[in-house]
């Protein structure tokens, strides 16, 4: 049978050679067919612009030809597109917008091979400008945020009209709008957003939060400004937030990742709306990712607002309809992925410099905190009702009369390593030291601030290399033959 088969092979092709010829043809007309099908689902990645100067009538395809909003290229983009911002201020490109939605909202996804990039153009420094509920809104996956700023109104707020409006039932978002949120609440279990990478970015002002992370998975926070946030919202939100964390997939590796920031003067001054006392204002908060139990909610930023009184009848014996109960929302899958917070600088927040609450799976490595807890009192670093935290190589100064940490129904809490100026005993390891650490300048703004080490410092080449990160907050390599500095930064002083 074999070489009956053989055989027949050698006369169809090898005798005639034209039918060789023929089929080949046959083959690449189909090919070129079947090419020109699968055209319409392939894109080529492009780059589109954005600029002060520009026009929403261009093409937005090159500078000269630039969108003026940053809408207007959000409506275009397509996986593994890049928006190149310029110069200049952007706010609400029309006014039904004004004072309500985001001035930048992103619903179009990426893929796993083509992400979407919002970058500053080569030189530029754009800025976002809000006074609604956003600078910008992500309901998207697959996203990058690259050197943008975003500014909220705080510099024309006053505590005293916020106190006011938080008396009101329905909120004004001009005292409540965050600067950067990734919000799954509204999507459907399988469309969460995920995958959102937000890098060099400056947040500030922002009477809500700073940047929040709601009901999302796979985010990162890395080589931020965030700073004079959350100062005037009825929410209790805080610098940089996760809340509760929803499960995308079990891929290794840490999920969230919130890595050498720089974070300050996050606070809040209004009383949060479910306790009616003044709640975090965190620098950096994680935020219940364990499943709901006994009944308890969390503290920070996801009280449902009651809805308006239903307008007054045109006619008096018109009965009003009665109100519409909300759909029950969806059970959420509890999150066990991992999370780090490393190499950030938290300082003079009003809550914690970084706080975790009722979370699980969390490394907190080579931070520095200090003199946080300026209005609610909270401890600098802490986990509160957590489970499976390491706090590893930090140093730590309260503000005058403050506490280092506290430990509040933790389960597999591992701390060690840390530095911190004054003896305590609510946690410790046998590698802490009681120190002094000895930074170069101390300064409210982290932009004039050194929390750099001096030559002297005792944290230095003194930390665990357990858990070790390639580069310190100022992208200096961490050293992989000799024991890490503690604290956020590797290098001492010139």
């Amino acid at each position: 049978m074999f070489t009956s088969v053989h055989r027949h092979c050698g006369v169809a092709f090898g005798n005639h050679p034209d039918r060789l010829v023929r089929i080949g043809r046959l083959l690449t007309k189909r090919l070129l067919i079947f090419l020109i099908a699968l055209a319409p689902s392939v894109s080529l990645a492009r780059d589109w612009h954005v600029s002060n100067a520009g026009n929403d009538d261009a093409d937005g395809t090159t500078p000269a030809t630039a969108f003026r909003s940053l809408q207007k290229a959000a409506g275009l983009v397509e996986p593994g597109d890049t928006v190149l911002i310029g110069d200049g201020t952007y706010t609400y490109t029309s006014p039904p917008n004004a004072g309500g939605s985001a001035v930048l909202k992103l619903t179009r996804s990426g893929r796993p091979e083509a992400w979407i990039t919002w970058r500053a153009a080569p030189g530029a420094r754009p800025e976002i400008r809000f006074t609604g509920w956003g600078g910008i809104e992500i309901t998207a996956s697959y996203q990058i945020i690259d050197g943008l700023s975003v500014t909220g109104g705080n510099d024309a707020l006053t505590l005293l009209d916020a106190l006011a409006d938080a008396k009101n039932l329905r909120p004004n978002p001009r005292f409540n709008g965050n600067g950067i949120t990734i919000d799954g609440r509204k999507s459907a279990p399988d469309a969460k957003p995920h995958h959102i990478i937000i890098r060099r970015a400056t947040v500030a002002k922002c009477p809500g939060a700073g940047i929040a992370g709601l009901e999302m998975d796979h985010l990162t926070v890395e080589d931020c400004q965030v700073f004079e946030n959350s100062w005037y919202c009825r929410y209790a939100a805080s610098g940089i937030t996760t809340l509760n964390n929803w499960t995308f997939d079990d891929a290794p590796g840490y999920h969230i990742v919130i890595r050498r920031n720089l974070v300050w003067n996050n606070k809040t001054l209004v009383p949060w709306e479910r306790t009616g006392k003044l709640s975090d204002g965190n620098g950096i908060l994680l935020d219940v990712t364990d499943v709901k139990k006994d009944g308890a909610t969390n503290p920070n930023g996801d009280a449902v607002i009651s809805p308006p009184p239903a307008a007054a009848s045109a006619s008096a014996s018109t009965p009003t309809p009665a109100p519409t109960s909300a759909p029950a929302k969806p059970t959420r899958p509890e999150w066990k992925a991992r999370a780090l917070i490393a190499n950030n600088v938290s300082a003079y927040n009003g809550g914690s410099g970084i706080h975790t609450f009722r979370t699980r799976h969390v490394d907190i490595v080579n931070n520095t905190t200090y003199w946080n807890g300026q209005v609610v009192g909270y401890q600098e670093l802490f986990s509160n009702q957590c489970t499976d935290v390491v706090m590893l190589n930090n140093i730590i100064v309260p503000r005058p009369g403050g506490k280092v940490t506290s430990n509040s129904r933790n389960t597999d809490v591992r701390w060690d390593y840390n530095l911190y100026p004054a003896a305590q005993s609510v946690l410790t390891g046998p590698h802490d030291l009681v120190a002094d650490p000895r930074f170069v300048s101390i300064h409210p703004d982290l932009r004039e601030a050194d929390f750099r080490l001096r030559p002297d410092s005792p944290a230095r080449a003194s930390g665990s290399p357990e858990l070790p990160q390639p580069t310190d907050l100022a992208g200096l390599p961490r050293p992989a033959d000799r024991a890490p500095n503690r604290g956020a930064y590797e290098q001492t002083s010139p």
